[in-house]
């Protein structure tokens, strides 16, 4: 069985507050507060699957939370580093808010993605639920691994889009991904808005990927990739499926939302 990835979720309270969380589409069952507890539930079991099934990359993620809010990073980050194959690479999916007084930690990752949806703070408070965004510029600069940029498309990103891709090029970015909506039907050319000058290159996983003004922008819609993980929830359940929901002993789809460790590394 091959897997792309391992994600291991945090949980607990938030630096943001998305309206696009999946923590609310997620049983409470699955996600007991680890931000102070080490090690996190059943780390060996993720461990072990990750050096059984040679999976290339593990992410730091959260199912409600940042994985920078996690107390012990630093010290589980190196532990990590020990215990698997030299050649796994360890990667931080964050909102960003808290990597400019945690950059020591930030770079001893072998890659970042970051959800940056939009410059304009009106547009970013509506999204994130906070008054303004990270200095990116700034995070950049100080940034020595790669960092590629995450946008949530709903409807008050979309409107500013033209303008996000532009000053994100203009930073020097290399990577994008535009993700939709978990539970999106439309069409890329029914979301998108018209003029992006967005270049087709190739597919990834199944998900459409493009060049703009020399930055690869991943086109990612959950329920058409073919990306397989592996995931360790906070509970210490370690399962094959990361949109998983848990009612009176069954297993139900959630309503809409989007999957943040579900990204291309």
């Amino acid at each position: 069985m091959t897997f792309d990835f391992a994600n291991l979720l945090f949980s607990g309270p938030c630096s943001a507050r998305c309206s696009f969380c999946i923590g609310g589409q997620l049983s409470p069952a699955l996600m007991p507060s680890n931000l102070h507890l080490y090690p996190p539930r059943n780390l060996e079991g993720l461990a072990a699957a990750i050096i059984r099934h040679r999976i290339p990359r593990l992410i730091f993620t959260g199912a409600n939370t940042d994985p920078q809010l996690y107390v012990h990073e630093a010290r589980l980050l190196q532990y990590l580093r020990t215990r698997l194959p030299a050649e796994t690479r360890i990667s931080l999916h964050t909102n960003g808010r808290l990597a400019l007084r945690k950059m020591a930690v930030f770079n001893a990752y072998d890659s970042v993605t970051l959800s940056f949806p939009a410059f304009e703070a009106a547009v970013y408070q509506r999204v994130m639920g906070m008054p303004r965004p990270p200095a990116l510029r700034e995070i950049l600069q100080r940034a020595r691994v790669p960092v590629k940029i995450s946008v949530i498309l709903v409807e008050e990103t979309l409107e500013v889009l033209a303008d996000t891709l532009a000053r994100l090029a203009a930073l020097g970015v290399r990577r994008i991904v535009l993700r939709k909506l978990y539970g999106e039907t439309r069409a890329w050319g029914r979301i998108l808005p018209a003029g992006l000058g967005l270049v087709p290159r190739g597919r990834y996983r199944g998900n459409p990927v493009c060049t703009f003004r020399g930055m690869e922008v991943t086109l990612w819609d959950f329920a058409a990739s073919r990306s397989r993980s592996i995931n360790l929830f906070s509970s210490g359940l370690l399962s094959e499926q990361y949109l998983l929901a848990r009612a009176a002993g069954r297993e139900k789809a959630p309503r809409r939302g989007t999957a943040e460790g579900l990204l291309p590394g």
